[in-house]
C-alpha cells in the first residue's frame, strides 16, 4: 500500500475518502483526527499518536496501533457551516497606541458601519484592533504610547461580539492571548493585504473541507519530513567517523565490521555484535596456549608483523595530520585570527552599541544575538526563505514566532538585516568564521586515546625490545600532542596561556619501521610450513585476538550498529511522509472543486472595477501540499504587477482578488476594509463604494474605515439608493485635546462635511454640554475650549469659503464657480468683523499664550456669544448676497434703450 498516496490510476476520479481508502492505514487515521478537530489543527497528543503510527508503519517495531479510517461522515460533520459571528464593539481600550481611554466602537450587526476619520485621528488604531482579532493576511503588532519612556500598563480591549442567535459576549481581551476563534470568520482588507494579493502567490483561504483536510495532512507531513531530515543530517554526519582499525585483513571480523555501512544491505544486529566480542576463561587459555604452541611460528610471527604493519601505516597518516594541525606555523595562525576576530568583534560590538541603543532589550549585535540570529535565517532559508537575510517585510512570518511581522518589528528586522551586512559586521563575521573554523579544525583532530593505541600495539611491542621501546616514545608523543591540542584550543579565549612544545618527530622511524616489518613479513612466510594442522590454529589465534579486539572496540561498534538502526528508520518514515501525492490529489480536487470557480470570480470582480483593459491570468498551485493561487500580468515576460500597475489599479486588483476569495466561503460571513480606494484614483471610487455596498445588501456585516471624503459620500450614496436592504451608520472618529485620539461620535458626518450651519447647530450643542461643568479652571476643562475654538475657527474659515465667497473657489475642487461671483460681496465692515472674530477665536484655540497675556479661559456663555456671532454674520451676509445676486444678475441683459 502506498505511504502518503498513490500516484498511478485515474486520481482525478477520486474522492478524499476513495483516496484515503488506497493509502496507509496511517494516513487514514492522520485525515479522520484533522477532520475531528477544530480548525483542522491537531492537538499535540494527535500530533504524537500520528507520528506514532508513521514510526510503525514504516518499522513495524512494538504492538501495531489501532487506526481509525477516514470516513464521508467525518467529512459531513465538518462541513455544515458555523453560526455567523459578528463584531459589536470594541473599546473601551487599555494602553492601546495613544486611543483614548473610555472610548467604544460599536458596529452594525448587519448593512455598513462606515468609520470616518481624518489622518491622525486615531481611525488606524481601530482598524490594527480589527486586524489582530479577524482574519488578515498580515497582522499589525498592537503597541502602547511608543511616544512614553514607561508604559501605563498591560495593553488591554474589552470586546463585545455574537455568535448566531446566542447572547452577546463580552471580553476583556489581551493582545498577546489568541483572539476569539469565531472571530477568524470575519475578513480583513487593508493597504498591507494588498501588496500581499498583488505581489506575492497566496494561499487560499477558503477551501471545500476535503482539500482543508488534505492541506492540512500535507502541511502535518511537511513538518515531519522536516524533522527527518534534521535528524538524518546529524546521523550522517558521526556517521563519517572511521571505525576502530587493527583486525585481520582479510579476516572474518574485518568483513563482518565491514557490513556497518549505510549502503550494506545486511548490517550486524547488536545480539550479533555482542555474541562476537569478547573471549570466554577457557578461549583465553586457548589462546594463550595456540601462541606458546605457534610462538615460533613462521606465518604467526609473519600474521603479528603484517598486523603491525597496518596499525603503524594508519598511526603515521594520524602522526601527519597531527605534525601539521599542531605546528608552530598553525599555532602562529591561529593566534592572527583570535587577534583579527578580537578586533573586527570589537569595531562591530562599538557599531551596534550605537546603532541599536534603543532597541528593547539590551545586547543587540552581540555574540549571543548574533547566533540567535544565524540560526533564525538559516531556519527560514530552509524554508525557501532568502539565504543572507530574514525577511524583513510587514507581512512576513518571523521565523521565531511564525506571527506576521507588525511595523515596528519588520523596521526592526529591516535594521538587523542593515547591520548583518554593513562592511563592518561583514568583516566580524568573516573573522569569525574562520577562526571558528580554526577551531573546529582542532576539535576535529582528536588525539586517539593513548590506551587504545598501546593495546592495538602489543603484538608490535612483544616483537623485540627497539620496538618495545618504540612503542613508549609512541605513547609520550600522543600525551604531548593532547596537551598541545588542548592548549591551543583554550588559548582562543585565554592568549596568555603557555602551549607544550612539539613533540620529536615519528613519522619517519615509524615509517622506515613499517618497511622493515613488511620485509620481516615476506621472508618468515617465505619458509612458513603449511600444515592444515598448523593453518587452522593460526586461523584460531586471528579469529581469537580479533574477537578479544572487538571487545576493547564495543562501545564504538554498538554506538555504529545504533546509529546505523537508527538512520535507516528516518528513512523509511520520510518515504512515508512525501507529499507530492497529497499535492497531486489536492491538485486534482482543486481543480474540479475551487480553481474553475475562482478564477471565474476573479475575472468577474476585475470587470466590476473596470480593469479589463489590463490582461491578467490566475494560476494555481500546490507547494508541499498548500492550494495557493496568484493573479498575473499575461505578458510576454514575467513582470510583478507593482512594476506596471499604478497604485489604484494594484488597490483596485487586490480588492478584486479579496472579494472573489471570500464570495466562496459558504455563508454570509463579515468584512472590515480599511482605506479601499487610493487617493489617487477617483475614477474607481463609486466602483468601490458600490461593490461593497453590494455586499452588505446579501446580509454581511461590513465595517469599513476611510479619511477619504469623497468615497465617504459615495458610500452613503449608494446605501440610500439600494435602499432597505443595505442600511448604513455613519461613525466619526477624531482627534479632540481634551479626550486625545479615537474619539468616537456616533451617527454623525464628519466636519470636514458639514457645512456653516451644521457646525453651528452642533457647536451650540457643545456649548450647553460644558454648561454643566462645574469646574472652569481644570485642565479638562481648557481642554475641552480648545477643541470648541478649534472648531470654531475652522467654522470661520468654512464661512469664508461657503457664505462669504458663496462656494466660486472651493479647496482641492479644480473648477471656478464663475457664476456664482454675483453673490460675493466683501465690504470694510464685513472684512473688519472676519478679522476681529478670527483673531479672537484663533487666541483662544491653537496658538501659545504668552504668560504675560493670561487671558481667561471662556464660559460656556461666552463661548454661546461667539457662536451667535457666527451666525449672525451668515445670516445677515446672506441677506445682503441675496440682494447684489439680483442686482447683478440685471447686468447680464443689454441696458434697455428708449422708444421716441
Amino acid at each position: 500500500m502506498a505511504a502518503s498516496g498513490g500516484e498511478g490510476g485515474r486520481v482525478a476520479d477520486l474522492s478524499l475518502v476513495e483516496w484515503a481508502g488506497q493509502q496507509a492505514a496511517w494516513v487514514q487515521d492522520s485525515l479522520r483526527r484533522i477532520s475531528t478537530t477544530a480548525g483542522f489543527t491537531v492537538s499535540e497528543e494527535d500530533r504524537k499518536a500520528i507520528l506514532d503510527r508513521i514510526n510503525y508503519a514504516a518499522n513495524s517495531l512494538g504492538d501495531e496501533p489501532a487506526c481509525d479510517a477516514l470516513t464521508a461522515e467525518h467529512l459531513s460533520q465538518c462541513s455544515e457551516t458555523g453560526p455567523r459571528a459578528v463584531l459589536a464593539s470594541i473599546g473601551p481600550l487599555q494602553n492601546i497606541d495613544r486611543l483614548a481611554k473610555d472610548q467604544r466602537l460599536r458596529f452594525a450587526p448587519t448593512g455598513v458601519t462606515l468609520v470616518f476619520g481624518e489622518n491622525g485621528s486615531g481611525k488606524s488604531g481601530y482598524a490594527r484592533i480589527a486586524k489582530r482579532l479577524c482574519r488578515s493576511l498580515s497582522v499589525d503588532e498592537l503597541k502602547g504610547d511608543v511616544f512614553k519612556t514607561k508604559p501605563d500598563g498591560p495593553l488591554q480591549v474589552k470586546l463585545r461580539y455574537q455568535i448566531g442567535d446566542d447572547p452577546i459576549t463580552e471580553l476583556d481581551w489581551v493582545p498577546t492571548t489568541p483572539p476569539p476563534p469565531a472571530l477568524k470568520q470575519i475578513s480583513v482588507f487593508d493597504s498591507k493585504n494588498a501588496r500581499l494579493y498583488v505581489d506575492q502567490q497566496n494561499r487560499i483561504a477558503y477551501l471545500p473541507i476535503e482539500i482543508a483536510v488534505l492541506e492540512h495532512h500535507g502541511q502535518l507531513c511537511g513538518t515531519f519530513g522536516t524533522d527527518f531530515s534534521t535528524q538524518q543530517s546529524v546521523i550522517e554526519k558521526r556517521l563519517k567517523t572511521p571505525l576502530p582499525t587493527g583486525y585481520t585483513p582479510g579476516g572474518k571480523m574485518q568483513a563482518f565490521l565491514a557490513r556497518l555501512d549505510p549502503k550494506s544491505q545486511s548490517a550486524p544486529t547488536k545480539m550479533e555484535i555482542e555474541s562476537l566480542a569478547g573471549l570466554s576463561a577457557g578461549e583465553i587459555e586457548e589462546l594463550k596456549g595456540l601462541e606458546r604452541k605457534l610462538l615460533q611460528d613462521p606465518v604467526a610471527q609473519a600474521a603479528t608483523r603484517r598486523r603491525a604493519s597496518q596499525v603503524l601505516a594508519r598511526l603515521v597518516d594520524v602522526l601527519t595530520s597531527f605534525e601539521n594541525g599542531y605546528s608552530d606555523p598553525a599555532l602562529a595562525a591561529l593566534g592572527k585570527l583570535v587577534d583579527e576576530a578580537r578586533a573586527t568583534a570589537g569595531a562591530a560590538g562599538l557599531a551596534a552599541t550605537a546603532q541599536f541603543a534603543n532597541e528593547p532589550m539590551p545586547g543587540a549585535g552581540g555574540e549571543a544575538w548574533r547566533i540567535l540570529y544565524q540560526a533564525a535565517r538559516d531556519f527560514a532559508a530552509s524554508s525557501g526563505g532568502p539565504a543572507d537575510r530574514i525577511a524583513d517585510q510587514v507581512g512576513d512570518p518571523c521565523p521565531l514566532c511564525q506571527e506576521p511581522l507588525g511595523e515596528t518589528a519588520a523596521a526592526r528586522m529591516a535594521r538587523f538585516n542593515a547591520f548583518v551586512q554593513s562592511e563592518t559586521a561583514k568583516k566580524a563575521d568573516a573573522a569569525r568564521e574562520a577562526l571558528d573554523a580554526a577551531k573546529a579544525a582542532l576539535e576535529d583532530l582528536v588525539v586517539p586515546p593513548t590506551e587504545v593505541v598501546v593495546n592495538s600495539l602489543t603484538g608490535y611491542a612483544g616483537i623485540d625490545a627497539t620496538r618495545a621501546a618504540a612503542v613508549i616514545q609512541i605513547e609520550a608523543a600522543l600525551t604531548t600532542y593532547a596537551a598541545r591540542r588542548k592548549a591551543m584550543i583554550d588559548r582562543i579565549t585565554d592568549a596568555a596561556l603557555e602551549v607544550p612544545s612539539l613533540p620529536a618527530s615519528l613519522r619517519s622511524i615509524v615509517a622506515a619501521d613499517i618497511e622493515k616489518l613488511d620485509a620481516e613479513a615476506t621472508q618468515l612466510e617465505a619458509t612458513a610450513t603449511h600444515a592444515a594442522a598448523l593453518d587452522a590454529d593460526r586461523n584460531r589465534i586471528t579469529e581469537l585476538k580479533d574477537r578479544s579486539k572487538l571487545h576493547d572496540d564495543l562501545a564504538t561498534v554498538l554506538q555504529r550498529a545504533e546509529e546505523l538502526r537508527e538512520l535507516a528508520a528516518i528513512k523509511a518514515c520520510q518515504t512515508q511522509v512525501q507529499t507530492r501525492a497529497i499535492s497531486l490529489q489536492i491538485s486534482s480536487l482543486r481543480r474540479k472543486l475551487v480553481t474553475e470557480n475562482l478564477q471565474s470570480r476573479i475575472q468577474a470582480e476585475i470587470t466590476r472595477f473596470d480593469l479589463d483593459h489590463i490582461p491578467f491570468r490566475v494560476s494555481d498551485s500546490s507547494e508541499q501540499g498548500q492550494s495557493k493561487f496568484a493573479v498575473g500580468l499575461q505578458g510576454v515576460d514575467k513582470i510583478a504587477n507593482n512594476q506596471i500597475l499604478s497604485e489604484g489599479e494594484q488597490r483596485a486588483l487586490a480588492l478584486a482578488c479579496f472579494l472573489a476569495e471570500i464570495a466562496d466561503e459558504g455563508a454570509t460571513y463579515g468584512l472590515v476594509v480599511d482605506d479601499p480606494v487610493s487617493s489617487l484614483d477617483q475614477r474607481r471610487i463609486r466602483l468601490v463604494a458600490q461593490r461593497l455596498v453590494q455586499e452588505a445588501a446579501k446580509g454581511r456585516q461590513v465595517v469599513v474605515f476611510t479619511h477619504n471624503l469623497v468615497f465617504f459620500n459615495e458610500m452613503v450614496s449608494e446605501a440610500a439608493r439600494v435602499g432597505d436592504s443595505a442600511p448604513l451608520i455613519k461613525i466619526f472618529v477624531r482627534k479632540t485635546e481634551a479626550d486625545g485620539f479615537g474619539v468616537v461620535e456616533e451617527d454623525t458626518e464628519p466636519w470636514l462635511a458639514k457645512g456653516v450651519n451644521a457646525r453651528i447647530n452642533d457647536l451650540r450643542a457643545r456649548a450647553k454640554v460644558l454648561a454643566a461643568e462645574t469646574d472652569f479652571t481644570g485642565d479638562n476643562y481648557r481642554r475641552s475650549a480648545k477643541d470648541f475654538y478649534s472648531d470654531l475657527r475652522e467654522t470661520w474659515e468654512r464661512c469664508v469659503e461657503e457664505i462669504v465667497l458663496n462656494n466660486t473657489v472651493q479647496r482641492l475642487v479644480p473648477d471656478v464657480m464663475t457664476m456664482r461671483l454675483g453673490g460675493v460681496i466683501v465690504s470694510d465692515e464685513d472684512y473688519k468683523a472676519i478679522y476681529f472674530a478670527m483673531k479672537h477665536v484663533s487666541e483662544r484655540s491653537g496658538h501659545d499664550m504668552p504668560a504675560g497675556r493670561d487671558i481667561p479661559v471662556p464660559t460656556p456663555t461666552e463661548m454661546l456669544g461667539d457662536v451667535e456671532t457666527l451666525d449672525k454674520f451668515q445670516v445677515e451676509y446672506k441677506k445682503r448676497r441675496n440682494v447684489a445676486d439680483v442686482a447683478r444678475k440685471a447686468l447680464h441683459a443689454p441696458v434697455k434703450a428708449a422708444l421716441v
